[in-house]
């Protein structure tokens, strides 16, 4: 099993608030919480160093460390330094949650901008990509906010997410409004310069609740789907790896209507899929293919005293993992490391309405964790072809999450316990998985054109 944590916005179901107190938190009690952070990391992650060296590390630490006020700091930028710390120390799993309880009234009497975008032109240009303003077009240039200019501001949004760049741009777009609230760049009324357009629009943003509705229009989706997009092409859109038994259950029922209606091409979107249980990917691909694969060719486990509460303390680890290895994993010495390898590879047994046609898989950066197992899977065995972008994180990457709560601010950070080998088994090998056929095009409507 392999676990991947969105930070989404959908959390928030609580009554709105009017108080706009802006919570602090003493700047004793912040550095306190950091080091205990940067200390759960170091003994828990197999490698929290495996992207920047310890010395630059600490260096960068003493430099946020010294913005702080002597004696209390706002709690907002308490977790933006926080963010900016983990996120040095992840290869996109590990991380800092920025949902503190405490601040959850000051985000919903927010104003937020009313778009989000990515950056493009190697980083020198900001491009809309939705919108909830009719003055803000999708594809616009945005040149700055309040004077300010908009690749400064992205820039320091993206600093607050781990991982290789593709994943920090494709995860910054999704929450940009709400990684803004942490940032000191700019603050409400927002006076936006539009490349091309003369003076600026300015707007008092969009509260809350509009915000949640505009960025959940895009995130709320189902696990998994199947739709006829034409006369005889079929699209699986498989969103995440959760519930084991009603994926099964979705298959059986999806394939026996491939078959009943004649179905002879097949489309697998996993482009939005963040990961899960890997398990279910060995079940959709026993549907389209006799051969023989792993996903993983194994899985280095960090023994800590701090994992060995944190499993213990969730029965759900004993059971998939097994009570032979959670025995091994506590009687281990701390520090030291657990091999598992995995050189066989999984034969697929063929179910009933096995489809033998042709199929592709949709990629791109939002292809993560249990997903990027399926990809890299598919990739290295020849399962199948991918179409779209590479996926969001490399072939041998971290994983296995587990939570922890700060004393002092009570936010969570998720630390990654293990890490795992790509499916070639080479464990130096640092890149993601690329498409078979690369596109910045729309990929559903390429491989529409392309599998017919």
């Amino acid at each position: 099993m392999k676990s991947f944590i969105l930070m989404l916005i959908l959390f928030f179901t609580v009554n709105s608030v009017s108080s706009q107190n802006q919570p602090y938190i003493s700047t004793e009690k912040a550095i306190a919480d950091i080091e205990y952070m940067i200390h759960t990391i170091e003994e828990v992650h197999y490698n929290p160093y495996f992207s920047i060296k310890n010395a630059q590390f600490k260096k960068n630490k003493e430099a946020l460390l010294s913005e702080f006020e002597p004696d209390s700091i706002l709690l907002k930028k308490f977790v933006a330094t926080g963010m900016k710390l983990a996120a040095q120390l992840s290869g996109g799993h590990t991380a800092m949650d920025w949902k503190n309880p405490s601040i959850i009234p000051e985000i919903k009497a927010s104003q937020y901008i009313p778009f989000t975008g990515q950056l493009t032109d190697n980083n020198q240009q900001f491009i809309v990509i939705r919108s909830a303003s009719s003055e803000i077009l999708k594809g616009a240039v945005i040149e700055s906010i309040n004077g300010v200019s908009m690749v400064e501001i992205y820039k320091e949004c993206m600093s607050y997410i781990g991982g290789i760049e593709s994943f920090k741009n494709s995860t910054c777009e999704r929450l940009l409004p709400i990684y803004l609230f942490y940032t000191e760049k700019i603050s409400t009324p927002f006076s936006i310069k539009i490349s091309g357009v003369d003076g600026t629009f300015n707007t008092p943003g969009i509260d809350f609740e509009g915000l949640q509705e505009f960025l959940n229009g895009k995130q709320r989706k189902e696990n998994y789907t199947f739709q006829i997009i034409k006369k005889d092409v079929g699209l699986i859109s498989y969103n995440s790896c959760q519930d084991y038994s009603g994926f099964k259950k979705f298959l059986k029922q999806t394939f026996k209507e491939i078959e009943d209606k004649n179905i002879t091409k097949l489309i697998i979107d996993i482009r939005e899929n963040g990961g899960g249980d890997s398990g279910l990917n060995d079940l959709l691909l026993a549907y389209i293919t006799e051969t023989s694969y792993r996903q993983s060719s194994g899985r280095f486990w960090k023994v800590s005293e701090e994992a060995k509460a944190a499993y213990q303390a969730n029965p759900l680890y004993e059971k998939n993992l097994g009570q032979d290895f959670m025995k091994e994993y506590v009687e281990s010495e701390n520090q030291s490391i657990i091999e598992n390898v995995q050189e066989e590879l999984i034969k697929p047994q063929k179910p009933k309405n096995y489809f033998n046609q042709k199929t592709c898989f949709l990629i791109g950066p939002n292809t993560f964790s249990s997903a990027n197992f399926l990809a890299d899977a598919v990739k290295t065995y020849n399962l199948s072809t991918l179409i779209g972008l590479a996926t969001g994180e490399y072939t041998n990457d971290f994983g296995e999450l587990l939570e922890f709560t700060l004393p002092n601010s009570g936010n969570s950070i998720f630390v990654s316990s293990a890490y795992d080998i790509g499916a070639n088994g080479n464990p130096n090998l640092f890149e993601p998985v690329y498409p078979d056929i690369q596109t910045t095009e729309d990929a559903l409507l390429y491989a529409l054109d392309w599998i017919k």
